[in-house]
């Protein structure tokens, strides 16, 4: 019989939107969520699953040993973490066929989008072959670009008003991340790519 578990990540920082992440049979997907420290985490396991924090050695080795952190049964649970890294879980039961994850948890930079909203703009949204960046004046950022998924899709070096092509990404929902010199995000805004 094949196991279904859900696993929902609802993030309530006013600087990320919600989210939900589904994991269906032996893997959790994404298998990296990336998010602000203090940020609350709602999770949601059904099935025969578990969510055991466990080091980054059991994980790269599939083991299942918890490192004393968090560690989730199925049913609802909130998970807040405060200081940044990257923190490793498996499914104790299924760890061994790969059924792992990670949470990267960033530095809260306490952005208010409403009160940089004009700062940082992308067009057209959604956008299917390319896109511009503007910056209002304020070269020098980097902006990365992040899938549903969690993985990192694109990576700008911007000067000003920077026109990208987005050509060879798949459709779906992005999130692009903008990062001062020091690599502090200071904003985010969503994506859409279409075809």
């Amino acid at each position: 019989m094949r196991h279904t578990a859900t696993l929902l990540f609802l993030l309530t920082c006013p600087a990320l939107f919600a989210q939900s992440i589904t994991t269906s049979g032996l893997a959790f997907a994404p298998d990296l969520l990336t998010v602000q420290a203090g940020t609350e985490i709602s999770i949601s396991i059904s099935g025969g699953h578990t969510m055991t924090e466990v080091s980054e050695a059991t994980w790269n080795a599939n083991g299942n040993t918890s490192n004393g952190g968090f560690n989730f049964n199925p049913g609802n649970h909130t998970l807040t973490l405060t200081d940044p890294g990257t923190y490793y879980y498996v499914c104790a039961l299924h760890n061994g066929m790969g059924m792992k994850g990670r949470i990267v948890v960033e530095t809260n930079t306490s952005v208010d989008e409403q009160a940089e909203a004009g700062f940082f703009t992308i067009f057209p949204n959604p956008a299917s072959e390319g896109i511009t960046i503007s910056l209002g004046g304020q070269p020098g950022m980097t902006m990365r670009l992040i899938d549903a998924q969690g993985r990192e899709a694109l990576v700008h070096r911007l000067v000003g008003d920077d026109q990208i092509t987005i050509a060879h990404l798949a459709k779906g929902s992005y999130t692009a991340l903008l990062h001062d010199a020091r690599g502090a995000i200071i904003a985010r805004r969503p994506l859409t790519i279409t075809r």
